[in-house]
């Protein structure tokens, strides 16, 4: 029996196949091991050779278990997780677009999940994140209460899959804005997600002033970016040097303002970036 968890253009997928009785074989994209054996340690414990990478397939990793090993309990515990794990948020890689120009800068990205359906309307995290960032002031108290409820469910779902009890240090910071920035959604939404885990939050600041984004295409928002990076233009309130930073968002589109504070935070000693928002946009280039 085969048990496939896939969602479409999600970047985390297992597989797990039972090749003879209670020999199991799990194959899964290999930046997730590590992700997997925090979750889920009993299931590696029962392979006596761990994650091996496939001599098959590019990126894929393996994790045999032999029938001598087999843990019913463990398999149960690690096929609920990982259906959960699949199928309730969208883990978000390079995409064509900027594929080009990072390579791990950012380590994982998790989105609570499309903005809209294809040929249908926006999803309910996608109509609560549209609502409360462009239509806030025209929102009834029980509509804004409505529509942040569901970001808070949503974006708590998504913290579910960030391994912050790991024995590490862990940060949460928002995308770097200007002082007026601190007042908008995504900032906002950032200092919720940092006080729920109980872990520090580091202020990005612009400290110069950036052109309007909307309107450039991805290699000219990252030339921007880079400059601003280069030129000292971010002040960190509480440099969070050696630490794991959880990045937040509101919405990811072609990922590149994402992916080149990821690509600054590295530059800083950062161990590893984890980038998380409320929804992915349907489609992965920028607006022109």
């Amino acid at each position: 029996m085969d048990y496939r968890f896939e969602r479409k253009r999600s970047d985390f997928w297992i597989i797990v196949h039972e090749r003879e009785q209670q020999d199991y074989n799990i194959s899964v994209n290999e930046k997730y091991t590590g992700i997997i054996s925090h979750f889920c340690p009993d299931i590696v414990a029962c392979s006596p050779t761990k994650w091996k990478q496939s001599k098959t397939r590019e990126g894929m990793c393996n994790l045999w278990i032999p029938e001598n090993r087999y843990n019913p309990e463990a398999m149960d515990k690690f096929l609920k997780w990982g259906e959960e794990a699949v199928n309730n948020v969208l883990w978000i890689g390079l995409n064509k677009n900027i594929r080009g120009n990072f390579d791990r800068e950012l380590d994982y990205c998790i989105a609570s999940d499309f903005n809209i359906v294809y040929g249908e309307d926006r999803t309910e995290a996608g109509e609560a994140e549209y609502r409360l960032k462009y239509h806030s002031a025209e929102l009834t108290d029980d509509e804004w209460n409505k529509y942040r409820d569901v970001i808070r469910n949503r974006m708590s779902a998504c913290c579910k899959y960030i391994p912050v009890d790991n024995g590490e240090s862990w940060c949460v910071s928002p995308m770097p804005a200007t002082e007026s920035g601190k007042e908008k959604f995504a900032w906002k939404m950032a200092e919720k997600i940092s006080g729920q885990l109980e872990l520090p939050f580091v202020e990005p600041v612009l400290r110069v002033s950036k052109p309007e984004m909307k309107q450039l295409s991805a290699a000219e928002r990252i030339e921007v970016w880079n400059k601003i990076y280069e030129d000292n233009g971010v002040a960190l309130e509480g440099k969070p040097l050696g630490e794991n930073v959880i990045v937040v968002d509101d919405l990811y589109q072609s990922g590149t303002t994402m992916w080149e504070y990821a690509r600054y935070l590295k530059s800083l000693g950062v161990k590893c970036v984890f980038g998380i928002v409320c929804v992915k946009s349907l489609r992965d280039s920028d607006n022109i």
